[in-house]
Order: C-alpha cells, then structure tokens, then sequence
C-alpha cells in the first residue's frame, strides 16, 4: 500500500516540477519532457490505478475470511503473557553486583526528616530501566534491609503494574497495614468507594513514618496520583516512597528527590549468575573448565541479570562444553526461551509505545550493535522512511522526530546518550537491538559481504526491507542480491583505502532496487560517476555519496529524484560542479557538499540564482566557485528557511564575506560560518562505529 500510494504521489509531484522548464533552452525543455514521459507514460498511470485495485481485492479478500471464521479484534497486549505480582520477599544471596546501589538508596531512606518536609510532599525515590535490570529485586533487598525495618514504624509493598488502578493500590496499602488476620474485615473493601478507601488509608498512616514502594509504575499522568499523593502527606517526618518504573518520565512526575538510573552488570558478574545457576552442584574444577564460555556467554547478556539467570537455566542441562558453545554461537534473539522469559517483559514496553514510534523504533534492527547513532541522522532516516508522516513543513517533521526519540529514551530504550562531535548521539543496548531484530524477524538483514562473492545468499524469514554491507579491504559489494526490488534501505560502507562497490554493482543495484528511500554510500562509493540508472531511484528521500573519492561527475538524471530530501556529498574532493538538474530537486531539506557557481547563470552547471527554486533548505553547506560575484543572480536567492548554512571559499573572494551574505540573503541565518579547509567539518571519525555523523553544527 505504502508503495502504490508513493508512487502516485511521486506521479503528482512531477506534474508539479513542469513549471520548472521555463527557465531552460528549448532543447532542454525536450528532452526532460521526453525523460518524463518515458517515466509517466498513461500507461504507467494505469499501472498505479490497477495496482491499487489489486491490493483493494486482497483487502477485501481478508474481510471476507475475517467474517467466514469469525475472527474478532483483540488488543494485542491483552494476549501477552502477564508478569506475575511481584512480592516483597527475595533471597539476598541470588542478587549480585547491586550492592553500591542498595546502599545508597539506604542512605537516603535512613536519613533524618529536614524541619521543611512537615506538611512537604513526602520524599520520593525513584529507580529506572529497561526491563529484565534487576529494579524491582534491588527494592526487595531494601525493603527487607534490617536497619530499614527499625527505622519506619510500618511498611508497605504494593504491585502497581501499567494499568494503574488507584482502588486497588489503596485497598493494598490498607492491608498491608492492617494486616492479614484481619482478612475478615478486609472482605468489605470491594465495596467501599473511592474516597472510602482514601480516608481509610488517611487514618492508617497519619502520624506514623512509613515506607511505600510502588513496584513498576507505568503511569505517565499526574492527575492519576492526585488523591494518593494528597492522601501520603499525613504520614510523619522521615516517610519515604520508593519507586521502581522504566520510565524516566514517571520518576519526574512524582517529583522524585533522587532518581537512580541502573547500570548494566559487568560480564564477571553476568558470569557469576550463570555459574550459581547452571553449576550449582558442580566442583570448582568443573566450573574453571567452562569458565572460558561461561565469560563469552556473559558477554550475550549485556548486563542484564535476567539474561544472565534466563541462560542459566538454559546450559544447566547442557553437560558438555560443546552444548554451551552451540548456546554462544547462537543468536540471542533466536532462542525460544530468551523470548518467553526476557522479550516479553520488553514487549510489554513495545506495546507500551504510540504506533508511528514503534514502527521508528524497529528500524534500529537495521544498524549494528554498539554503533553510536546521531539523534538527526535517526530523524533523517525516519523522515525518509515515512516513520513520521507525509506532511511538507520538513521543521514539524523534524519536530515530531525529535519527540518521538524522547520518548524511546524516556522507557530506557537508549544507554549513553551524550554530545559528540556537537551532536546529540545514543547507543544502542544489545539487548535492545536483538529485540528489535526479534520483532523484524529477518526485514533488517546485516551481513559481511565474503570475497570474491558476486551475488548474495540470505537465510532469512522474511523478504529483506533494510540491508546493511560491511566491507573491507577485498571484501566488495555484491553484484547481485536476491529480492532486491523489496529493498527500502541500502547502507554500505568500508574504508578509505578501497572501492567495495563497482559501477557494475552499483548500475544492477539501481535497476533492481527502485523502492529504495535511503542509499547511504558514505566511503563506499569510489567511481569516476554514479550511473544514469539513478533515475530509477523515483522514491529517493535520503543519498549520502560522501567521501567518494573519485567521484568526478553526478548524472542529469539525479533531477529525477524529485522526492529527495537529504543529498551529501561532502569529501568527495574531485567533484568539480553539480549539474542544473538539480534545480528539480526542489523538497530538499538537506544539501552537504553542494558545488556552487557564482560567476555567472552557467546552462549546465549549477549556480548562485538556482539556490531560488530549493526554497525548502533548511542546512546547506556550499562551495562557492568563481572569483567574482554576480549580484543580479545572488539577489535572487531567498532562503527564509535556512537554519544552518556552512560556505567554503577559494582565498581570492574570502576578503568578500560581507559582500556574499549581503548578495545570498543570508546574513540573518541563525548560524553559519566561512572556511577554506573542506575536511573541517566533514563529520567523520575513522573509526567504524562512529560512521553516522552525518550532520554538521
């Protein structure tokens, strides 16, 4: 569906471009028209129309089955298997490498009431991650803590769990204060009111210095804690609410005075539980010969205990070494109990989810682990990918994109979230990307590409969606890959010091491909031109082609992309202009590396007035070619949207700053800078797993 209705958007938006050929010789004009036409011929008009009406049967088809075998619609997470209730008691012995973190929390249950907490909001403590880290096992250990049971007069421990029911967590702080053996009594609360139950709650508490825990609060408004929290006040000085959630949001809606955000365990210790597990009666010899692959194994569990405790019981009935290799070879997201044990805990985060972030979510299947991924390279590629709506005004586009990261970060998707570079950028936890590929089952394929081999062979379960290529030194691009006309992301790269993609490689990808949103060859590409079989490429939204480093040429036919959005050709130090054609490319966003000629309106290259028909460019990073400056054609460049805008001039016009931002309009772009060295913010770092610095500023 996605397909047919792209395609008849990209049919409209050439009718669009038609007001475009004014300006162009007669010769010109008939040939782009001819281009065009062999493009979108009525035939092709009708191929869209049919095509449509082809996915309408199968629609229809799947309503049809629907009412013949009674099928009723059902919520998804209501057919998830259901975390039991936690409870308050644990076995300290089976919790490793927390006790810094527990002592803390200690420290501050412990400490004494301040004279400004009378009548304050009670104090409130906060500990957050993904599930399966060990949160609600760390409050167990401090609820149970012999200086904490001395220090509060009562405690109590309720389950909160994502359908927050203030009734029910009031009827269970009332029992646990009153006790089980007044269960008789108890029996009553089922009829009591709201407000009933609050006042009850009142009367048990006030005056006393309590302890509540609220186990794995998903909640995210305010309003649904306002009776409780107007109910805690009446407790005395020194009372204390400990909260576990995996949502940072939730620790700042309650206000918390200390918010502790878990660390991942280190593989020793990983290692530590699966030994207590999976050898539990066996001798210290036996235990120093798996110790090898036990550490390997850890490594799998990417700090998580529930990983490691899930493994555990998994190689505790693998009596041999080999039986635990197979278990290390093996993909995480493969295995049948890793998926009932641990992805079911995260799938309830998944479910958790608005829809559009899901789908965002997933396309992180497509990258590799511990990549660290620029926040506005995410965007990008979303954007490309239609992940965040169709809508022109590119700014509320990006806007949306950025929201729909919070909030993946706020549910503790991401780990490592810091500036680099002057970017905002994140890492992905292992975990968190065999999930994703889990969810995918096979539509994000990541593969090193053997020697030597001109086609690829996949084993997957699903046609690919998204195929990444890691290339190195005779290592090269495939010629042939399997499915590719079902391909919406191609990302190769390698390194500086050889060409993993041949023109050969690059032309069959091209004609093959012709779904593709997003081409990233960034180092990847190192031919004299990129092949006139780009015109393929009708539903293009991202190409990055930087530092091809014999790139000498971009095709005429790059103007058929007119769906692109992002273009980068930073690096790419022999490419001497851009073609006119580009002027059609006129949903641009993003433009890295455009070559820019000011001298004169040139009939084939690019140049200063053309800047006038990309009136959507919100970043633009140009190289300026000519000595002198024609004002007339600059005058016709009005970018009111720019944000960022980065100039490289040739020494003999660098005296004329003034004069160019005068002449481009541009001297009220928020930021911009001239330079004369090319490389200075190119963005890259040679290493392999910060190749995703795309943007500058």
């Amino acid at each position: 569906m996605e397909d047919a209705l792209d395609e008849w958007r990209t049919v409209l938006l050439y009718r669009r471009t038609d007001g475009a050929e004014e300006s162009a010789s007669f010769f010109q004009r008939k040939v782009r028209v001819f281009l065009r036409c062999f493009s979108f011929h009525p035939v092709r008009y009708r191929g869209i129309a049919h095509n449509i009406k082809e996915i309408n049967g199968r629609l229809d088809k799947i309503a049809e089955d629907k009412d013949r075998y009674q099928l009723t619609s059902t919520a998804m997470i209501s057919r998830l298997p259901r975390q039991g209730e936690s409870k308050s008691f644990i076995d300290e012995s089976s919790l490793l490498g927390r006790d810094d973190v527990k002592n803390e929390i200690i420290s501050y249950l412990l400490c004494e009431p301040r004279e400004e907490e009378e009548g304050s909001p009670i104090q409130t403590i906060s500990i957050v991650g993904i599930g399966g880290l060990g949160k609600t096992a760390i409050a167990q250990l401090v609820y149970n803590d012999e200086n904490v049971k001395q220090h509060f007069t009562c405690r109590v421990w309720t389950y909160v769990s994502e359908n927050f029911d203030e009734r029910k967590i009031a009827k269970d702080i009332i029992v646990g204060l009153q006790g089980r053996e007044k269960q008789a009594n108890l029996q009553s609360l089922e009829s009591f009111s709201l407000d009933a139950l609050l006042d009850n709650v009142h009367r048990s508490i006030e005056g006393r210095k309590y302890l509540l825990v609220l186990d794995d609060v998903w909640t995210e408004n305010d309003k649904d804690f306002e009776g409780l929290n107007a109910t805690f006040k009446c407790g005395a000085p020194g009372s204390r609410i400990l909260v576990t959630t995996r949502k940072s949001t939730v620790a700042r809606i309650m206000r918390s005075s200390h918010t502790f955000q878990l660390n991942n365990l280190s593989p020793v210790i990983c290692w530590s539980i699966i030994r207590d597990i999976a050898l539990r009666e066996k001798d210290q010899r036996t235990c120093e010969e798996f110790k090898p692959v036990g550490l390997e194994i850890a490594k799998k569990c990417s700090g998580l205990p529930l990983v490691a405790k899930t493994l555990g019981g998994l190689l505790r009935f693998k009596t041999s070494i080999q039986g635990w290799e197979n278990v290390l070879n093996s993909e995480l997201w493969r295995m049948e109990m890793v998926h009932k044990e641990v992805f079911v805990p995260l799938l309830l985060s998944y479910y958790d989810l608005p829809s559009p972030v899901r789908q965002c979510f997933t396309y992180f299947a497509f990258y590799g682990k511990r990549w660290h991924l620029s926040v506005c390279h995410m965007i990008s590629v979303w954007m490309a990918q239609g992940y965040l709506g169709l809508d022109d005004d590119n700014s509320l586009l990006e806007q949306k994109g950025a929201e729909y990261f919070q909030c993946l970060m706020d549910r503790s998707f991401f780990q490592g979230v810091k500036t680099r570079n002057q970017q905002l950028c994140c890492e992905v936890h292992d975990l968190i990307h065999d999930f994703a590929l889990f969810l995918t089952r096979g539509e994000c394929i990541s593969l090193k590409v053997p020697n030597g081999n001109r086609s690829l062979t996949m084993n997957r379960e699903r046609t690919p969606r998204h195929l990444t290529v890691r290339t190195k030194k005779g290592f090269h691009f495939p010629e042939f890959i399997p499915d590719a006309e079902k391909l919406r992301s191609v990302v190769s790269y390698g390194s500086d010091d050889h060409a993993p993609i041949s023109e050969r490689a690059m032309r069959n990808l091209f004609n093959q491909a012709r779904r593709l949103r997003v081409v990233d060859l960034a180092r990847g590409y190192h031919g004299s031109a990129i092949p006139e079989e780009i015109r393929n490429l009708l539903h293009l939204r991202f190409l990055n082609l930087s530092r091809g480093r014999n790139l000498k040429r971009l095709p005429d036919e790059i103007g058929n992309l007119v769906n692109l959005k992002l273009l980068r050709t930073t690096g790419c130090l022999q490419l001497a202009c851009y073609p006119k054609e580009v002027v059609r490319l006129t949903r641009l966003t993003q433009l890295l590396g455009l070559i820019v000629r000011i001298d004169r309106d040139d009939p084939e290259e690019f140049s200063i007035g053309d800047l006038a028909k990309l009136n959507k460019l919100l970043v633009l990073s140009m190289k300026i070619v000519g000595n002198t400056i024609n004002v007339g054609e600059a005058k016709k460049v009005k970018l009111q949207n720019l944000q960022e805008v980065k100039i490289l001039v040739d020494g003999d016009i660098a005296e004329a700053e003034h004069v160019i931002l005068e002449s481009l309009n541009m001297s009220s772009v928020p930021r911009y800078r001239f330079q004369t060295d090319y490389y200075m913010d190119d963005g890259f770092n040679e290493s392999r797993n910060e190749c995703l610095y795309y943007s500058w500023a």
